[in-house]
């Protein structure tokens, strides 16, 4: 481990699940682990909201399915905070409807509950780098092998790029100061992009350069 590591904070990480056991799987989980700390464990989404404005947390590990108010409520409540918490998604909705609604409330990671330990430890460290990071099985959703095959969807060279910045989380305005284009043409080639794949927004076409992109975007990173 390089010398600077011993120095670094660990990631701060608020735990929002209302089954208990696998609450205390997560936490005995993140105590292994020399560069994460567990600030607290809520129990219903109440509870994820106050705690998060009270404990500013680096990254929630947030369940959809929580009672009271459910995760897609906490991330409406955490959208007006000032300094909200990078949010992963940790659920057993696997359906893209779900998807799609918790990326569009700010969620950085979606990841299912049966997710292995050293997935959920590698989307939780690039979800705290800012990065957005999805699950092979949930990025499946929104990929049709049998209309998108690589091989098949011939891309310029312009739009290969951007798809693998897309991939990696970088905005069009980003992405423009990247290539120094302007932000309109990014727009233009995202429109071919979604034109070409036949998917409708960022989400999916991050999704689909986790299965066809090389180079810098590894499976399961967003």
């Amino acid at each position: 481990m390089p010398l600077i590591d011993t120095f670094m904070s660990p990631i701060r990480i608020l735990i929002a699940e209302d089954h208990t056991m696998l609450a205390d799987a997560l936490q005995m989980l993140l105590s292994t682990q020399a560069d994460m700390k567990c600030i607290g464990i809520a129990t219903n989404g109440h509870s994820a909201v106050e705690q998060s404005k009270n404990l500013h947390p680096d990254v929630l590990l947030l369940d959809l399915g929580l009672p009271g108010l459910d995760g897609l409520g906490v991330m409406k409540a955490l959208h007006a905070m000032e300094a909200a918490p990078r949010t992963l998604v940790v659920t057993a909705r696997m359906d893209a409807g779900s998807v799609r609604a918790a990326l569009a409330l700010g969620a950085t990671g979606y990841v299912p509950k049966n997710e292995s330990s050293s997935e959920l430890l590698l989307a939780i460290r690039r979800v705290a780098q800012g990065r957005r990071y999805i699950s092979n099985d949930i990025a499946s959703l929104f990929v049709d092998d049998s209309v998108t095959e690589a091989t098949e969807i011939k891309l310029t060279n312009s739009e290969t790029t951007i798809l693998q910045l897309v991939g990696e989380g970088l905005t069009s305005r980003e992405i423009a100061l990247k290539l120094n284009i302007s932000e309109g043409t990014v727009r233009k080639h995202r429109e071919n992009l979604r034109s070409k794949l036949g998917i409708r927004n960022s989400a999916e076409m991050a999704a689909y350069a986790i299965r066809t992109q090389g180079g810098s975007t590894q499976p399961g990173d967003l």
